[in-house]
């Protein structure tokens, strides 16, 4: 790690937002620079490795004390996105809904609990987000987000994550207006078959893949559509690079009543270890061509490597907030800190974007030699300090990331 001595200059876009004071665009702008580039992302890194910070103190209080809006910066961070045509969302976009899980070792920080993490094949301990995200062939960007909490099963009236799942889309069609057609999700919510009636009543579209044991009917039949794939023929068709085996019909599937179902196995070579599955897919996009819904589908990674790349450089899953006002303003700042470093910096406040590439560590790495840039020129203007007393400085710095290092292992 190194000392932070500026904040970076994709920062300066916080100057132009009117949820926050002159004096928490400056805690702002320390806590973004520092959940890029600090190694330590918690309060306590931040305020020690970003050297303009205001002390541990001031930090901790903007984000659990100070009076600003994270929903109202959260909108103006979208609209400042669509001021640059790189970052633009359209109509031929995509929103993404799907949740992940981050590990917890305490019990006292907001709505953690047991769940069952995909990635990990296992229940952990940690805390349920569910994000929506924006992706279309340009751009690639989180909209919102909702904190899931685990209630009693006595308490009937606390949101289930099909609630908070219909709440993120009607904050996306009412307040934000995201013009994106399309939404896609996992087979856990197309289990409910509430969101895709909810999402259909905003005249948007929805693409997402059934479980193997879904409920189809065909030939006046009711039976699982695994079984279903064992009696039809598929057709060999090209999507982009990949060959596929397909085969698609309108038909009712329990629940969704009727939708277009896409049954697709992707070719793989003989040499990889792991087969890939077939895929079941519906959409209410009936007279959709087949291959736009299997390859508008394939957009759907792009949210797991936001939740990939957020966890391993962001800081996603290092919120140590035990209140829901300092969790939800971490998660928010986040989100500002994704969005920005993803841009070039050098062109504007938000410029425009630097890579396309899946994962993050491209733009991490120009903000880590702009870090570098602004440590050689902090030694330059404090030469009368003498060098001595720089490097006790940053030694200082060192000392401490490697006590905390020790205290977390």
């Amino acid at each position: 790690m190194m000392p932070i001595t500026k904040f970076l200059s994709c920062t300066r876009v916080f100057d132009e937002f009117e949820s926050l004071s002159p004096a928490q665009r400056h805690h702002a702008k320390t806590y973004a620079a520092g959940l890029v580039a600090a190694s330590n992302k918690t309060v306590a890194g931040i305020a020690r490795e970003v050297l303009p910070a205001q002390g541990k103190r001031a930090l901790n209080k903007f984000l659990t004390q100070y009076d600003w809006d994270e929903q109202e910066f959260n909108h103006e961070r979208l609209e400042e996105l669509q001021k640059h045509g790189e970052t633009r969302w359209s109509q031929d976009g995509y929103i993404i809904l799907d949740d992940t899980i981050t590990e917890k070792t305490g019990d006292e920080v907001p709505g953690v609990g047991r769940f069952y993490d995909h990635a990990e094949g296992d229940t952990v301990w940690g805390q349920d987000l569910i994000y929506a995200f924006y992706a279309d062939d340009k751009t690639a960007y989180p909209l919102t987000f909702r904190l899931y909490e685990q209630q009693d099963d006595e308490d009937d009236d606390h949101d289930t994550q099909y609630d908070l799942a219909r709440e993120i889309v009607t904050e996306l069609e009412e307040e934000v207006g995201v013009p994106a057609d399309t939404y896609f999700f996992d087979s856990w919510f197309a289990h409910d078959s509430d969101l895709p009636e909810h999402i259909e009543s905003y005249d948007k579209d929805w693409i997402g893949p059934l479980r193997s044991n879904r409920q189809v009917t065909y030939g006046g039949e009711e039976i699982r559509v695994d079984a279903l794939a064992e009696r039809i023929d598929t057709v060999e068709r090209d999507v982009d690079d990949d060959t596929y085996h397909i085969w698609t019909k309108k038909l009712p599937v329990s629940q969704l009543g009727d939708v277009k179902l896409v049954i697709a196995e992707k070719e793989t070579d003989e040499d990889e270890d792991e087969e890939t599955p077939v895929k079941y897919l519906a959409t209410n996009k009936i007279d959709a061509p087949t291959e736009h819904v299997i390859r508008s589908y394939g957009m759907r990674w792009r949210i797991e490597t936001f939740f990939e790349d957020s966890k391993q450089d962001l800081g996603l899953g290092d919120c140590e907030m035990q209140t829901d006002e300092g969790a939800s303003r971490h998660w928010h700042l986040l989100m500002a800190a994704y969005s920005l470093v993803r841009l070039d910096p050098e062109s504007s406040a938000l410029g425009t974007v630097r890579s396309k590439a899946s994962s993050l560590r491209a733009n991490l790495e120009h903000s880590l030699k702009e870090t570098v840039y602004n440590l050689l020129s902090w030694v330059r203007d404090n030469d009368d300090r003498g060098v001595d007393d720089l490097m006790e400085e940053i030694d200082h710095l060192f000392v401490h990331s490697t006590a905390d290092a020790n205290v977390q292992s």
